[in-house]
């Protein structure tokens, strides 16, 4: 379809694409008429996900936007959930419900009308308690829960109340650009409950969304308080075993005790040795003065106060010998004297009993004896010393049997407790992480209003809906022409004819109007076409002494092929021809009339051999210049094969309100046969289709139509133009 097609699809529907789009809009108006006021509430929450700061944020953090993004569907969703929008719903019924009248705040007196009507006396006086909208939002929340009474469930769920949950689905919340701000609107025709509704939603879903993010964390943080309280236990435990192990081995401090222990053993095992050799070499000394000296120690000895004085300093030597171990002993000087002093008494008895048994005139003697004397006191004393270092490493070597196998105790039980013990700090590091971030989400999870909610009136639309319902009715009457015109199948005009059939066409006849003299002409013109075409067109290889025969036939009945031919027979008469024309009717022999020779319609074709059969005797079809043969429907069998092979042109005439079937194709197959010229002519064609066919000065549409053509086909330089 081209732009002159689709104008002329338009004036010829013209009426119907005024009167449809008018009725629409006049039927808008009317319903519109008494329609309510609107009114719309916004308001803008801010917060803070993308650029706030928390106790979490260090610096310059760039925050990753997938989870920014997924922050404010949370949000979102939050406000779009059910339960928010019933827990509104519920709380804006329970202010209203405990009102006596209508305040205009809270809703105006149609809604609170319509929330009477909605839920009757009845149900009211088990639900409402007066002053006391907290105890009825209960008791509207209870009453939903167990589905009694059924109006308060039946009143939410459906959609005909602004506390339904398809009316405050309608409350719009969206992320404004990439910003941290939520825009919240809504809009109804109470002005109060509009605004009421917006305020509570922000309320509600605040609370909520601030409780969800708490929750995510307080799990956590019991689950490490737990966990830290199991610790500690554990590590008391530990530490109890461990004290008690000490208590029970007498440790102060086994590392330092075992080192010191061994300290002491070296260093007494050195002074050990160190006194042995002192021994050792005093005692030979010992033996060989003696026998210088001719000396019996032990019978020297059998003197009690000799020996009572050497048991004396033994004694005295191993008490200072084993105060010398002890650091905080002040004794040692006192016990020290107490030795000389014995030792002094020791050495005058030695000399007085060594005298009177032998002689010391000699002064060597004397020297030998205080030498002996000398040495043997050393003995004494180290022996004395001797003794008390080995009872004392014979304490360490018990000390050391004590404590070997109270190392590998306390070790365990040390390990065991740095095991509890790291244990105890991870948990503790990661219960403060836990708080830090519930902290941090309690603070960045305190939405800020920004724009409270303000309610202003909006335009009325009653205007807009009428031009919009006119260009709905408009552009659907169109919409639809248009797509009937594209579907349409069948031929209309003479070029979709020749496009469909696969054939040429001769010509093309309108619905002729014998009134209009404008009509004739045109009509004239086009038969005279037809006519030229179809002289062009016989086949010469036909031609010679006999007259030209030119066969009218259709696929169908009613096609219009008598009425052609008769006009073809009338037009080449006027131009001086002579023309036989031959058709059927309703009579019972063949009979001349008119110029016309008619046949019966019952007379059986299929086997006539040639003309004459047909015609008079008397008729010489060679006595004309054409002979015009209208046979009867292609698809009717009554088809004359033997007199196809003599035609020279068949002019198919097809109706241009009808489609072309495979029938129709197969029926010309027939025609094709016989290699003889088969020309279609579209008999019905539209006025409006002959533009191509016929000079636009024989139209003669108004001048500003032929303009309007003009501009849409280009031709600015048309003659027209010219003065």
């Amino acid at each position: 379809m081209n732009l002159i097609e689709f104008i002329r699809l338009i004036r010829k529907n013209l009426l119907l694409l005024m009167f449809v789009p008018l009725l629409m809009a006049v039927s808008t108006y009317f319903l519109t008429k008494n329609a309510e006021r609107e009114f719309t509430s916004t308001a803008m929450i801010y917060t803070g996900l993308s650029t706030g700061f928390n106790i979490e944020s260090t610096g310059e953090m760039r925050k990753d936007q997938f989870v920014v993004n997924n922050s404010f569907e949370n949000i979102l969703n939050t406000i779009r959930s059910k339960q928010t929008m019933r827990e509104v719903s519920f709380k804006l019924l329970s202010q209203i419900l405990v009102l006596e009248k209508a305040d205009g705040k809270t809703a105006n007196p149609k809604t609170f009308e319509k929330v009477n009507e909605l839920i009757p006396i009845h149900v009211r006086k088990k639900i409402v308690v007066r002053n006391n909208p907290q105890q009825t939002y209960i008791n509207l929340q209870n009453a939903y829960d167990n589905e009694s009474p059924k109006e308060i469930r039946k009143l939410y769920n459906d959609g005909n109340s602004p506390f339904s949950l398809k009316a405050l689905s309608e409350v719009k919340a969206v992320r404004k650009g990439s910003s941290d701000m939520i825009e919240l609107s809504y809009t109804l025709t109470d002005k109060g409950l509009c605004e009421t509704t917006l305020r509570m939603f922000i309320d509600i879903f605040m609370e909520k969304y601030k409780g969800l993010k708490v929750s995510e964390t307080g799990n956590v943080v019991e689950y490490f308080q737990n966990q830290l309280s199991t610790a500690k236990q554990d590590l008391n435990v530990a530490e109890d075993r461990l004290k008690f192990f000490r208590e029970d081995g007498q440790i102060l401090n086994y590392y330092e005790q075992t080192k010191a222990l061994a300290g002491k053993k070296e260093d007494i095992t050195d002074e050990q040795s160190r006194l042995t050799g002192e021994l050792d070499a005093a005692d030979n000394a010992l033996r060989k003065l003696e026998q210088k000296l001719t000396i019996n120690r032990e019978s020297f000895f059998k003197n009690n106060e000799l020996l009572t004085q050497k048991e004396t300093i033994s004694n005295l030597t191993s008490e200072i010998a084993k105060n010398s171990l002890n650091p905080n002993y002040s004794g040692q000087d006192k016990l020290s004297e107490k030795v000389k002093q014995h030792e002094k008494q020791l050495t005058e008895g030695v000399r007085n009993l060594y005298a009177r048994t032998h002689s010391t005139e000699n002064v060597q003697i004397n020297n030998l004896l205080d030498s002996w004397l000398e040495n043997m006191i050393l003995v004494e004393k180290n022996r004395a010393r001797v003794k008390v270092l080995d009872n004392r490493m014979s304490e360490i070597k018990r000390d050391y049997a004590r404590f070997a196998p109270l190392g590998s105790g306390l070790s365990r039980l040390e390990r065991e407790i740095d095991v509890h013990e790291r244990a105890y700090i991870q948990i503790l590091h990661d219960l403060n992480q836990a708080l830090l971030r519930k902290q941090s989400i309690e603070l960045s999870s305190k939405l800020n209003v920004i724009d409270k909610p303000m309610t202003i009136e909006l335009p009325s639309k009653k205007m807009m809906l009428v031009i919009l319902s006119g260009l709905v009715g408009f552009v659907g009457i169109l919409a639809g022409l248009v797509v009937l015109e594209i579907s349409d199948q069948t031929i209309k005009t003479i070029e979709r004819a020749i496009e469909m059939t696969g054939l040429e066409a001769v010509g093309a006849l309108p619905i002729l109007n014998k009134d209009n003299p404008k009509h004739q002409k045109i009509s004239e013109t086009l038969l005279g076409q037809i006519v030229t075409n179809c002289k062009l067109k016989i086949s010469p290889n036909r031609l010679g002494s006999s007259t030209p025969l030119i066969l009218f036939s259709s696929t169908q009945v009613l096609e219009g092929k008598s009425f052609i031919s008769e006009k073809v027979a009338e037009h080449l008469r006027k131009s001086g021809a002579s023309v036989l024309l031959i058709v059927s009717g309703d009579t019972e022999s063949t009979v001349l009339q008119n110029g016309k020779l008619i046949y019966p319609k019952s007379k059986y074709l299929s086997e006539m051999k040639n003309i004459s059969e047909l015609i008079s005797s008397w008729i010489d079809p060679n006595d004309y210049d054409y002979c015009l043969l209208e046979i009867p429907p292609l698809l009717s069998g009554n088809v004359p094969t033997q007199l196809l092979q003599n035609a020279n042109l068949s002019i198919l005439t097809v109706s241009a309100n009808r489609s072309w079937k495979k029938a129709d194709k197969k029926a010309v197959q027939i025609l094709e046969t016989y290699h003889f010229p088969v020309e279609i002519l579209v008999n019905g064609v539209s006025w409006d289709s002959l533009e191509n066919q016929v000079s636009e000065s024989e139209i003669k549409n108004p001048k500003w139509k032929s303009a309007i053509k003009r501009v849409f086909r280009l031709e600015f330089h048309n003659k027209e133009f010219i003065n």
